[in-house]
């Protein structure tokens, strides 16, 4: 399938997969007359990517997970693995800051609210 056909299964645009193309993330074999031709299986690489993209990972991250796919060696499982843990620590991190942001805020507007007007 050609990169329109490949844009309105995935829901990606064109743009997106001609980054992930060169990016390596996903491939196409060169036709005759020089279009680009998908296999049918990067439907759902190509949506996979982009969701993975969405949620604010790396494209070392990316490129981690999607080591995964297919008969990937149970090394590639690991590297991934340790990948996401990284990953999940960040969060983990992000998330602590952030609600104690929040929890100043709040400290903040009850002690506003307790003043009179």
């Amino acid at each position: 399938m050609r990169i329109g056909e490949l844009s309105r299964q995935s829901g990606v645009s064109q743009r997106s997969l001609r980054y992930y193309e060169e990016r390596e993330l996903i491939s196409a074999e060169r036709s005759p007359n020089g279009y680009r031709e998908y296999a049918p299986a990067m439907v759902e690489r190509a949506s996979v990517i982009q969701q993975l993209f969405g949620m604010g990972f790396s494209r070392e991250v990316v490129e981690s997970v999607l080591s995964c796919t297919g008969n990937a060696p149970e090394s590639a499982h690991a590297a991934a693995a340790d990948t996401l843990a990284l990953v999940r620590d960040d969060l983990t991190a992000q998330i602590d800051r952030l609600t104690a942001t929040r929890a100043r805020i709040d400290e903040f507007l009850d002690a506003r609210a307790a003043v009179p007007a």
